[in-house]
This record gives C-alpha cells, sequence and structure tokens, in this order.
C-alpha cells in the first residue's frame, strides 16, 4: 500500500506533478484528462508527442514516482453506440500514453442503467476497452466515485451504481479493477467497510476523498431536492481512514491510497491547493506506514 494524489488541480502539467510528488516524499501520482476528440480513428502519438512524454518519464524515473494512473473524466453510456465509440478511441489513446509513462491503469466512469441488456452492453463495451488497451499493457480501471459531469447535481438528474454492479461487471470482466471511493459510499448509505469483502480482491486504487453530509437540507428536501452531500479533503468528513485502511491492510490491499483535493472550501490558488495536500498527507501518511 502506498500514497499518492490526483495533481489535476494543481494545473502544473505531467512533468509539474511529478516534481510536486517528489517534493512532498510520494512515489505515485495520479492525472485527469478532459473528454478529448480524436477522429474517427485512434491516431498513434506523433513525434512530438512521443519526444514530450519520453522527457516526462525519464523525469519519472529520476525523480523515482510513477503515474498510478491516467484518468478519463468521462461517463460511457454502453448501450449507446456513439458514446462506446468515442469511448475506445479516447481509451485507446491514454493507453499509449500510458505506455510511454509505465502506466498500466487507464480510469473511467460507466453511466448506470437497467436489466439483462445495459449488463450484457457493458460486458461487451469492457471487452472491447480490455482488448484494445492490452495492446499497450495496460487495463481498465473503473472508478466508483461520482462522475465528474454529475459533480454538484442533483440525483433528479442521474443515479449512482449499486454495489451488485460493480460485483457484476468485476465477474463479467476479469482485467476489469476497481477505484473505490468510501466517501461516495457514505451518501449512497453503503457500509464501505463492510462492503470491502465482496470486492478487496479487485480494488487496486482507493479515492481518498471525504464528505460531509448536509443533514438539515436532506431531512428538509429529501434525497431528490438540493445536493445535500459535498466532497472534503480526508479529515474533513465523515469517513474514518484509520478504520478503512486497517480493514484494506487485513485484505492484504497492496495498491494505491490516491489524495483528490476536490473541496470546495479550498481555493484554486495553488498556495492553498498546497496546504491542502500537505494536510491530507500529514491525516493519511501515518495511518498508510502503520
Amino acid at each position: 500500500m502506498r500514497l499518492c494524489f490526483d495533481a489535476t488541480r494543481f494545473g502544473s502539467g505531467l512533468d509539474g506533478a511529478i516534481e510536486l510528488a517528489s517534493s512532498r516524499g510520494l512515489s505515485a501520482v495520479e492525472y485527469s484528462f478532459a473528454p478529448f476528440t480524436t477522429g474517427k480513428a485512434a491516431k498513434a502519438l506523433d513525434a512530438t508527442e512521443k519526444k514530450s512524454l519520453r522527457e516526462v518519464a525519464r523525469l519519472s524515473e529520476e525523480k523515482g514516482v510513477d503515474f498510478a494512473s491516467l484518468n478519463l473524466d468521462y461517463c460511457v453510456e454502453p448501450e449507446d453506440k456513439k458514446s462506446v465509440k468515442q469511448f475506445l478511441l479516447m481509451m485507446t489513446k491514454l493507453a499509449q500514453v500510458g505506455e510511454v509513462l509505465n502506466c498500466s491503469r487507464v480510469a473511467f466512469n460507466i453511466m448506470p442503467g437497467d436489466g439483462a441488456d445495459w449488463l450484457q452492453s457493458c460486458e461487451e463495451c469492457l471487452g472491447a476497452v480490455s482488448a484494445a488497451l492490452e495492446k499497450h499493457g495496460a487495463k481498465p480501471l473503473l472508478r466508483l466515485s461520482t462522475p465528474q459531469e454529475f459533480r454538484g447535481v442533483s440525483l433528479k438528474m442521474w443515479r449512482a451504481m449499486e454495489p451488485q454492479d460493480w460485483r457484476n461487471l468485476v465477474s463479467a470482466c476479469p482485467s476489469l479493477s476497481l477505484s473505490f471511493s468510501p466517501a461516495d459510499c457514505v451518501w449512497l448509505g453503503i457500509d464501505y467497510l463492510r462492503v470491502l469483502s465482496g470486492i478487496a480482491s479487485a480494488i487496486d486504487h482507493v479515492e481518498a476523498l471525504d464528505i460531509e453530509i448536509n443533514r438539515d437540507l436532506l431531512v428538509d428536501s429529501g434525497m431528490y431536492g438540493p445536493l445535500w452531500w459535498r466532497y472534503r479533503i480526508p479529515g474533513k468528513g465523515q469517513v474514518d481512514w484509520g478504520q478503512l485502511i486497517e480493514a484494506l491492510k487485513l485484505y492484504d490491499f497492496k495498491g494505491t491510497i490516491s489524495i483528490s483535493i476536490d473541496d470546495e472550501f479550498v481555493d484554486s490558488d495553488y498556495y492553498e491547493l498546497e496546504n491542502a495536500l500537505d494536510t491530507s498527507i500529514k491525516k493519511l501518511a501515518p495511518l498508510v506506514r502503520g
């Protein structure tokens, strides 16, 4: 088990992410990419892209900081052929980037659906993306946190996947692993400790987000009312990180616990982001080491 962080919000690029991780004594980092246009085919990296990425890879080796995952901030709709096609192209492109950076995990979200047709469409989609990623030495990583496009959006507009969905998809796609979010379990009413027994072997990554529930708003408006929960940095919400990390150790978890600074009380000023990162490291590092 090791500690890392999502460097996307710092806006300093891949090389800046490595430098920041190294300065904090972290051996891994993750980075997220917004959806992008690929054209009609997943083109190979051009010479300029390869040169730039090789320089990042050299810095990564020099600093002893690797990439735990590359994240695509895209929620694929398995029953929508257009969505699946674009998803496959973007994931293939990121797998090519990961191949140069020696990153073997490419993460994404799935839009939940209903019934056997949705599950079959998911299996077909995951089978196709697994085959595409395998050519570049990568595997798919399913993010169980709220998709970026739905953060701050009432449940009137969307719904989250259920634990049985997670188990079904892992069973259907052997190469799939999970990026677990205890914070999302809290607001969904899922016991994040109890649910581990059925999915621990599939978890490669833990998203270190915390969660704060506005009970007054929830009891007044109900679960479909205005947004009644919000992400916080680790230690500022309701997740018991000591209990969770000890439970992960019992399941012999060997993956990464990744700090995400997705907290509306943390300003986008670089100094404030650094302070939030340092506070999160101070909270989690002793638990991980212990």
